[in-house]
């Protein structure tokens, strides 16, 4: 099995306006790739599969206002998209191609609250309160079949949506690393979180056939408590239970 894996990920790249006002956000980028390869002695057969491949894109837009030395407020737009082929070995051992594509967008909205509590040099010990709002509607999805004696190609929607509120308090530290330099260090392994989720469920066989518009299910969940990762959103570049952020000052 051979896998190739590529990401960049710029994250944090913010620069204050003036003396009050900070703008920065994330960017995340990550591909997925490789292949199988099957050799079988009797018969005597050896054929490559691609393994499953993966694009995914992080876009996070943040303004800030800093309203004293201790407090900062302000908000972040986040959309993430992720696109994914699925490949069927089964079909490659006969010389066939057959996949299936997938899209899938979540999109958002995120105010939070940063209070910086402690310093002990360069160090800067903060908690940020963050109420975020996301959504993830249903994704787009391409079939191609050739297996059969007619080549099947198709389109479809996947079969949910899900929106979420949340909201979470996360501790971290910022150093400064010069005068125009500083990094955030936010640490996911322990925080307080409330989350309301609901994921709407759409298709059923009616008399008439297959109804893909039709609501049949609507699952809503709450959580509240401490959990071992406070961030409750995809988009963010995790290092572990760890997010790390730079930022440059005027």
């Amino acid at each position: 099995m051979k896998k190739a894996l590529f990401t960049l990920t710029l994250a944090g790249f913010a620069f204050a306006a003036n003396a009050q006002f900070i703008l920065g956000g994330q960017i995340g980028l990550g591909t997925l790739g490789g292949t199988n390869s099957y050799e079988a002695n009797a018969p005597a057969n050896a054929y490559d599969v691609p393994n499953t491949k993966s694009f995914d894109f992080t876009f996070a837009p943040e303004i800030g206002y800093q309203i004293n030395e201790q407090m900062i407020a302000g908000v972040t737009l986040f959309m993430n998209v992720s696109n994914g082929t699925l490949y069927a070995a089964a079909s490659y051992a006969l010389g066939k191609e057959d996949w299936v594509k997938n899209s899938t967008r979540q999109y958002g909205i995120a105010p939070y609250f940063r209070y910086y509590f402690a310093n002990a040099g360069k160090f800067n010990f903060f908690c940020e309160a963050e109420l975020g709002l996301s959504m993830s509607p249903r994704s787009k999805g391409h079939a191609y079949d050739n297996t059969g004696l007619t080549v099947i190609d198709d389109d479809f929607r996947g079969v949910t949506s899900t929106s979420e509120v949340y909201f979470t308090i996360t501790p971290g530290v910022n150093y400064r690393i010069s005068e125009h330099f500083s990094a955030d260090l936010y640490i996911d392994l322990a925080g307080l979180m409330f989350s309301h989720q609901s994921q709407k469920t759409y298709g059923a066989l009616t008399t008439s056939g297959w109804d893909d518009d039709f609501l049949v299910n609507t699952d809503k969940n709450n959580y509240f408590g401490l959990t071992a990762n406070a961030s409750a959103q995809d988009f963010t570049t995790h290092f572990g239970n760890f997010r790390l952020g730079f930022n440059y000052h005027f």
